[in-house]
Order: structure tokens, then C-alpha cells, then sequence
């Protein structure tokens, strides 16, 4: 009986020891993985982009405006990142005809790599990103064109799995378009042409690390 009482001791006293080592080891996995997974929402402004009408050879800029969209990141070496980003601009340009305006929405899908050094309590990062962005006008097709970008900014965390993060971009679409027509909701406007775009914008957002 006391042989039996002592086995049930160490047994349990076992299961205890790696209980608790399990639980570290899961805590420390846990912490890991917060470090390796960053998801961000944001908001902004975004700026650039001219067209040139086909009648009178005249550019037609496109208006500055809001921005706002997604990103994630996973860590696969340390302070490197892949970094998938998914944003939508809401914009006008203004065609030769006076006092009118067409909305055109902007929107990028880019997926890259985003580098990062630590300054005490912030982090400093670049990235390099390649994809698409679409441009949506009112009363006509869209048009996508590939696109490359790169970025630069600051995080900080403001509690062990929430942060901040301050950042500005800059966008090239290497194309050459022409024949399209933006279109109001009464009659089509312009054609438009053009050789490449560049376009920018700045931000700042939440980000949960996981």
C-alpha cells in the first residue's frame, strides 16, 4: 500500500513538471508567433497621378483623396517580413469640359518584402513591393496595370500585441495607355492617354501582432 502511494506521488508529481513545462513551452510558442504575425488596418491620404486628354493635348491631374485598407505580414527570417497590402483611394479628376467632375476610385493589391531595424522602442522598416492597381471611373471600364512600390515608416507598440504604425509610399505604374473614355452619368467627357504614373501617399494605422 505504501509502495503504491509513493508510485501515485512521483506520477502525479510528474505530470505536474510537465504540465507546467508544456505550459512554458506553449507560452513561449505563443510570444513567438505574436512576433511573427503583424495585421494592420490604416488610413490616409493619397496624392500624384496626371492623364492627358487627347483633345488639346491638356493634363488632367487626379485630385488627392482619402485612403484606406489592409495589410499582413508574416515573418520568415528576423526583421524580415513578407507583407501583403490591399488599399482603395477615393478620387476626382477634372476633364477639359469646366465644372465637371468624375470620381474615379484608385485601388492597389501589392505583396512584397519589408525589411525593419530596432531603435529602442521603435521600429524602423522599408519594403519593396510589386502588383496591380486598378483605376475604377464612374460610367466606364476599369483599367489595371502592374505596379511597383516601395515604402517607408516607423512602428511602435503601444501594449505587448497592439502598435502603431506611421508610413509613407510610393507607387510607378510603368504602362502606356490611351483610348479609353471616362464617362459622366449624362454623356463621355475625355479620352485620356498616358506613359507611366507616379503616385504616393502617406498614413497611419493600428497593427495586432499574433
Amino acid at each position: 500500500m505504501a509502495r503504491a502511494m509513493v508510485a501515485l506521488l512521483v506520477m502525479t508529481r510528474r505530470l505536474v513538471i510537465a504540465g507546467f513545462v508544456l505550459t512554458l513551452l506553449w507560452l513561449a510558442a505563443s510570444d513567438a508567433h505574436a512576433q511573427r504575425v503583424e495585421l494592420g488596418i490604416f488610413g490616409g491620404y493619397g496624392f500624384g497621378g496626371t492623364l492627358l486628354s487627347t483633345v488639346g493635348s491638356q493634363e488632367i491631374p487626379i485630385d488627392g483623396g482619402v485612403t484606406y485598407g489592409g495589410t499582413a505580414a508574416i515573418e520568415f527570417l528576423p526583421r524580415w517580413r513578407f507583407e501583403a497590402l490591399v488599399m482603395r483611394q477615393e478620387s476626382q479628376v477634372r476633364p477639359t469640359v469646366p465644372g465637371v467632375r468624375i470620381d474615379v476610385n484608385v485601388e492597389r493589391y501589392m505583396a512584397g518584402i519589408q525589411q525593419e531595424d530596432i531603435a529602442g522602442r521603435v521600429r524602423i522598416f522599408g519594403a519593396f513591393m510589386l502588383g496591380a492597381t486598378r483605376f475604377v471611373p464612374a460610367g466606364s471600364g476599369s483599367e489595371t496595370w502592374f505596379t511597383i512600390g516601395i515604402g517607408a515608416g516607423v512602428k511602435t507598440l503601444a501594449a505587448r500585441h497592439v502598435g502603431f504604425r506611421f508610413e509613407a509610399r510610393a507607387y510607378y505604374s510603368p504602362v502606356t495607355i490611351s483610348g479609353r473614355v471616362y464617362c459622366g452619368s449624362s454623356a463621355c467627357l475625355i479620352d485620356y492617354t498616358g506613359s507611366g504614373m507616379f503616385q504616393g501617399d502617406v498614413g497611419a494605422g493600428v497593427f495586432f501582432a499574433f
